[in-house]
């Protein structure tokens, strides 16, 4: 049998679990936090700007986010720390309870793989179910 809460708090599921769990064992679930419109809302927010353009760029590019377009028209624009920062606002969000701990970060880099010696970023994906997520987080904190 397998069951499947949606769309509940992270809390309540796990108390439900315990409920239907037997008294001697551990529950029979296994949780994977996933990304919310508000919690991509809250990411949002705390990231700083240059971090927000690479999120805003991969929905706008339906998951990908082109590296030279990020560098700038000239191409000099450097790409550090704007995956840096949202881990790190990723990680904070967990700490402060905003999110469980162990949900993934939203946007990963990609690299040339025609070139493994130097590693430049081709670009950054994002997977498909989180575009939708992060467009309309991206929506609220526009329209404010």
């Amino acid at each position: 049998m397998r069951i499947i809460f949606e769309d509940v708090p992270d809390d309540l599921a796990r108390d439900i679990a315990k409920l239907v769990a037997r008294h001697d064992t551990p529950p029979p679930a296994t949780f994977t936090p996933e990304w919310t419109v508000t919690r991509a809302e809250h990411l949002l927010r705390d990231l700083p700007a240059v971090a927000l353009q690479l999120i805003r760029e991969a929905v706008l590019g339906n998951g990908w986010a082109d590296a030279d377009k990020l560098r700038g028209p000239d191409g000099k624009a450097s790409l550090r720390g704007r995956s840096g920062a949202i881990t790190k606002a990723v990680n904070r969000g967990a700490a402060a309870g905003r999110w469980p701990a162990g949900v993934d970060v939203p946007i990963q880099a990609q690299y040339d793989p025609e070139n493994p010696s130097y590693q430049r970023t081709t670009g950054y994906v994002m997977p498909d179910d989180l575009v939708p997520v992060f467009r309309a987080a991206i929506d609220r904190i526009t329209e404010q």
